[in-house]
């Protein structure tokens, strides 16, 4: 049971980072929100890429988009969110099912297993879309952005390696 509870675990994570990190929703990637400057409503920081705010609007400022990118990006999710909302719906209901096939008082290993199946299909079929989005998205920004892009997404990835590795440390010593 456990071996499937890390596994769970590894795959929620990689399902979330997949449909988070490229989706999201446009008008947030895109814009810096309200009044504020581009500011954190909470205080006088700035959002950047590792602070407050939405991630989305920090990515766009730790980009450096113009306004014109922005109604680009913008107008790209437009475009394919009525393809990529029922898919997001779908991963939402099915990992709430398995969550209570989990947790059910006799946990059934071959129902949990196929239910897992579904989700894998689902975030195949959403990391299919995402990439299409992300191939749009990528002809709006110049190469200095696509450079500064993939730096955050390595820097993104090896703060997640950190954490599991933690987590894996932690269970490796009892705690």
């Amino acid at each position: 049971m456990k071996a499937l509870h890390k596994g769970f675990v590894a795959m929620s994570i990689l399902t979330a980072v997949a449909v988070g990190g490229t989706i999201g929703s446009g008008n947030a990637w895109a814009d810096h929100g309200g009044d504020r400057g581009g500011r954190c409503a909470c205080s006088e920081r700035d959002g950047g890429w590792k602070g407050h705010g939405h991630p989305d609007h920090r990515l766009a400022k730790a980009l450096g988009l113009s306004k014109e990118q922005k109604e680009q990006v913008k107008a790209i999710f437009r475009k394919h969110r009525d393809e990529i909302a029922p898919l997001r719906k779908e991963m939402v209901s099915e990992r709430r099912e398995l969550r209570n096939l989990i947790r059910s008082d006799k946990p059934d290993e071959a129902v949990i297993r196929e239910q897992t199946k579904k989700i894998a299909a689902t975030g195949g079929n959403l990391a299919v879309r995402q990439a299409k989005v992300a191939q749009e998205v990528r002809t709006v920004l110049t190469p200095e952005q696509l450079k500064k892009f993939q730096a955050l997404q390595e820097k993104r990835d090896r703060r997640i390696d950190r954490m599991m590795n933690r987590e894996e440390e932690r269970d490796s010593n009892g705690k």
